[in-house]
């Protein structure tokens, strides 16, 4: 048995995602996941399980680790294209908007199975009109977070912390690792992209 099976025997006792990861990514990126695995894990963690808690997901801390081993599973995949020269913050800004999207993607397919089974007698029948206006408001809604979902991460990433989440700037800037600045930029501009798309531009 060489070194390398040995490693991997002691790290799958430890723990079966690093293992997995590993038996996914080629040998050469091996040092770069288990650092960012042994780096931001725990943390991607608390911060899956805060993000789905806030919005009442009965599981949230199954889907938590859902989320986290699919973003680790993208990291893995992309793991080549990632800039270890670049600052820690950086690198680390990067790791959380990928798992910002899995957690988005896990509230998205909630609200489309809530959807699924919603009665109509959630609906006011009293005003024919006020149904019409319920349905519409309904409608543009998932048509922009359709279209958020379509921009540049650092975009759907700050307008969905901002407007579905209800995050200060102060918040998102502590919370991304960026500028209060760069907040306010990204919100101004993806803003713009977001209305472009929603008008079909």
């Amino acid at each position: 048995m060489d070194c390398a099976t040995i490693q991997l025997l002691m790290i799958l006792r430890g723990n079966p995602m690093l293992a997995f990861l590993l038996t996914v990514t080629d040998e050469a990126y091996h040092p770069q996941i288990k650092y960012l695995f042994d780096s931001y894990h725990k943390d991607m963690i608390i911060f899956a399980r805060s993000m789905l808690k806030k919005h009442n997901i009965k599981n949230y801390k199954i889907d938590a680790e859902d989320a986290v081993q699919s973003a680790f599973l993208k990291i893995s995949k992309f793991i080549h294209y990632i800039d270890f020269s670049r600052s820690k913050q950086d690198v680390k800004n990067y790791i959380f908007t990928i798992l910002i999207n899995e957690i988005n993607e896990i509230l998205e397919n909630y609200k489309k199975i809530s959807k699924k089974y919603e009665k109509i007698e959630e609906f006011s029948f009293e005003d024919p009109y006020n149904y019409i206006d319920e349905l519409d408001i309904k409608e543009r809604y998932d048509e922009v977070l359709s279209a958020m979902d379509n921009l540049d991460e650092k975009y759907s990433s700050v307008l969905y912390l901002a407007y579905v989440e209800e995050k200060t700037p102060n918040e998102i800037a502590e919370l991304m690792g960026i500028p209060v600045k760069t907040v306010y930029t990204r919100i101004a501009r993806g803003k713009q992209n977001l209305i472009k798309s929603v008008k079909g531009e």
